[in-house]
């Protein structure tokens, strides 16, 4: 219920900067009929002081979304998603953002939605606390959630899959990395790599190096590229994992911690499968080109080039893991020229990117691309 920011450098815990349950309070309780919810900002959260517990109004899942300055989460009691303005401290929800109304998940057997994620495409995703259901959402605007399917096990996976004990495989929190994979880390400390087009999750392993005693309620990625997680139940320290090793080593304590549901930044995992097409995407000419729409339900789009400098180009779309999916050339004359591509249809849903290349084949401009199949 309390929000405060936390240095991932030193550890240091700042003021309670907004009480969830004070500024959701008239939402509750759940059988209400929700309507645009605007509060005005608390004042009176001020200092370390916890706050009291009202009847569901913790929070179950938290996403940063530093492109628009939000921080989505959705209620323990409620699937419904609901964002904070942090530029305000105002928290917004609309009456139909309800995971369950849009998938085929029923939040009173599976659960909460209690992990979640910003991904480098800016699409938030959750994982559906049963593990069956990948669910997707947009962050701009008013938010706007896709229900992508079901989640299948690894083969590889044999008795370690992620269906076989709800139980074990509940909780935790997600974290991305920029090669189109989620990393789920469940209540039980166990790691699944979760590939986003494919919707297939892999067992990566148990972490190591833990407590008996804890369990994985918040994750998030570390300067340095390393995770840290933290427990609602285990409040003597943090932990800092090492992906390559999945093994933990209690993070430096420099004051009081308080146990934390959850936690969220804006870093992500650097994989090595990750292309350098997709770490070192130039950007100085994404604003002279458009592409729509965006996401694309029907495979054609059109790509409008602004103020580029006439020449020969390369329109060449690839998918996450960098993989020239098809391309062809554009002889650009005019200040403003619009050109048709069409995404072939072998070409599964998930997501894209559109590289412009000039005539050297260097890279002047990547596009992200939602691809969406009925």
């Amino acid at each position: 219920m309390a929000f405060r920011k936390m240095d991932i450098r030193t550890g240091d815990f700042g003021n309670i900067i907004l009480n969830v349950q004070d500024k959701t309070q008239i939402l509750f309780p759940s059988e209400v009929n929700l309507t645009n919810a605007v509060t005005n900002p608390v004042t009176d959260a001020q200092g370390n002081t916890t706050p009291k517990p009202g009847l569901g109004n913790s929070v179950a899942a938290i996403a940063y979304d530093k492109k628009n300055n939000r921080l989505f989460f959705t209620p323990m009691n409620t699937d419904q998603l609901r964002y904070i303005d942090l530029s305000t401290m105002e928290v917004f929800s609309q009456s139909d953002q309800y995971f369950s109304k849009i998938g085929k998940y029923d939040p009173k057997f599976a659960g909460p939605i209690n992990r979640m994620v910003i991904a480098p495409d800016d699409f938030g995703y959750t994982i559906t606390n049963d593990g069956t259901h990948l669910f997707r959402f947009t962050t701009s605007g008013i938010p706007v959630i896709t229900d992508l399917g079901e989640l299948a096990d690894d083969p590889l996976n044999k008795e370690m899959t992620l269906h076989n004990n709800p139980c074990a495989n509940s909780g935790g929190d997600l974290v991305a990395d920029d090669a189109g994979q989620l990393f789920l880390i469940t209540g039980s400390n166990r790691v699944f790599k979760v590939d986003i087009n494919t919707k297939v999750a892999t067992y990566q392993a148990t972490i190591s190096g833990l407590p008996l005693k804890f369990t994985t309620s918040g994750a998030a990625v570390s300067d340095d590229g390393k995770i840290i997680i933290s427990s609602s139940q285990f409040s003597d320290a943090f932990f800092i994992v090492d992906p390559q090793t999945w093994l933990a080593s209690s993070s430096p304590i420099t004051q009081d911690i308080y146990g934390s549901a959850d936690l969220a930044n804006s870093n992500f995992l650097h994989t090595k499968t990750s292309s350098n097409l997709f770490l070192n995407r130039p950007d100085e000419n994404n604003g002279k080109i458009k592409v729509f729409p965006n996401p694309v339900l029907f495979d054609d789009i059109s790509i409008q080039f602004n103020q580029l400098p006439p020449g020969n180009y390369t329109i060449q779309l690839a998918n996450v893991l960098g993989k020239k999916i098809t391309q062809q050339k554009v002889k650009i004359s005019g200040s403003t020229q619009t050109e048709p591509m069409h995404i072939p249809h072998f070409a599964p849903q998930g997501f894209y990117y559109i590289h412009i290349l000039d005539e050297h084949n260097k890279v002047v401009s990547t596009q992200k691309l939602a691809v969406e199949r009925w």
